[in-house]
């Protein structure tokens, strides 16, 4: 007797529960068509903006390959501009070594003529 009892309040039960839940799915229902609903009016437009940014993203891509060619340039640029600074610079210090070694010859060379023309004079004198 005691297990019909609780046969017929599980019973009693689960329809109640059925009934509350009843309104719960209708408004999830209706959620549910909204959103779908809302789902359906942003589609084209997310299209339009996933287009426009693929535009945006390749014209980037353009711009860094532009760009990655103007660093190549520049690069070799500064190769060739390095490359005539040592050049300029050889140019100028193999005379200008060559002006330094003549100008100390010619100096050590006056100070010793000047120095023995020195030793001669007292004893001409």
């Amino acid at each position: 007797m005691a297990l019909k009892v609780l046969q017929v309040v599980g019973a009693v039960a689960v329809v109640i529960i059925v009934l509350f839940l009843i309104p719960v799915l209708l408004r999830l229902r209706r959620t549910l068509d909204e959103v779908g609903g809302i789902v359906s009016e942003a589609r084209p437009q997310t299209l339009n903006l996933l287009k426009k940014a693929q535009v945006t993203l390749d014209s980037v891509n353009e711009e860094l390959d532009n760009i990655g060619e103007i660093t190549e340039e520049t690069q070799v640029l500064i190769d060739r501009v390095g490359d005539a600074s040592e050049a300029v610079e050889r140019a100028i210090k193999s005379p200008m070594s060559k002006m330094g070694f003549i100008t100390a010859g010619a100096a050590t060379t006056g100070f010793v003529v000047r120095k023995h023309l020195a030793k001669k004079k007292p004893g001409k004198g």
